[in-house]
């Protein structure tokens, strides 16, 4: 893949950076089987770049859990079942409203135009069924906060299972109605934000993670999702299709 097939990123992005990024979005849009086993020497030939800024998105995607680098082997996708899932929606809804808990006073009137922003951004999208861009801008949402909490370890571990799990996460708009159930409930953390409430901050947090977390489970348990996904280039596009290890 040439270079100049990145669209619509900023020029001053390290190559590493493009590289985590196109790999990032595949992983997490199900374009890689779980367990599948990439090769740096081939993503790079494909991306048109040399081995070493893919090391450095790798590495970074370990660190979102996203990949496991297995040596001698080459990279294996990692994968999420429906029960590890349920774990993780039930790690996250203590984690980030601890964080939200420490956000809150830190968080100053541009945070909040920002997050206003992107609660009106999202509402239009919900209104067109454009859960691509809906769910681009609720990670932006939940980002935002949690860059505010003033805990380096806890804004590590934070992202680390944010990621982890995501390419199950992305059916969340396929439940009827999930998306306009989460922007009522980012408002009413918005409020509690504003008013400087951190204690009801974090309990509108906690409990807007675990409900949406369950609509999320009770669709992929009733659909029967299967922890294989569409392999990357079967749609007919280039991108990283013979980017594979096996």
């Amino acid at each position: 893949m040439p270079r100049r097939s990145f669209p619509g990123v900023a020029p001053r992005r390290t190559l590493a950076e493009l590289v985590h990024q196109q790999l990032r979005d595949e992983i997490i849009r199900g374009r890689f089987d779980p367990g599948e086993f990439l090769s740096t020497g081939q993503i790079a030939r494909a991306m048109g770049t040399s081995p070493m800024p893919v090391r450095a998105a790798l590495t970074r995607l370990q660190t979102e859990g996203l990949v496991i680098i297995v040596p001698q082997r080459g990279i294996k996708v990692t994968g999420v079942s429906v029960v590890e899932l349920r774990e993780l929606f039930a790690i996250r809804s203590r984690v980030e409203s601890l964080a939200v808990y420490l956000a809150c006073p830190r968080l100053t009137e541009a945070d909040f135009q920002k997050l206003r922003h992107l609660q009106r951004e999202m509402a239009t999208h919900a209104k067109r069924n454009d859960t691509k861009s809906w769910l681009t801008l609720n990670e932006q949402w939940h980002q935002l906060v949690f860059r505010m909490n003033g805990n380096e370890q806890l804004s590590r571990l934070l992202f680390e299972l944010w990621y982890r799990g995501m390419s199950r996460r992305i059916a969340a708009p396929n439940v009827p109605g999930h998306m306009d159930r989460r922007l009522r409930e980012h408002q009413a953390i918005l409020v509690a934000l504003e008013r400087r409430d951190a204690e009801l901050a974090e309990r509108l947090w906690r409990d807007h993670i675990l409900a949406g977390g369950e609509e999320i489970l009770k669709y992929l348990e009733a659909a029967q999702v299967p922890a294989k996904t569409k392999r990357l280039g079967s749609g007919g596009g280039d991108g990283l299709r013979n980017a594979r290890g096996d």
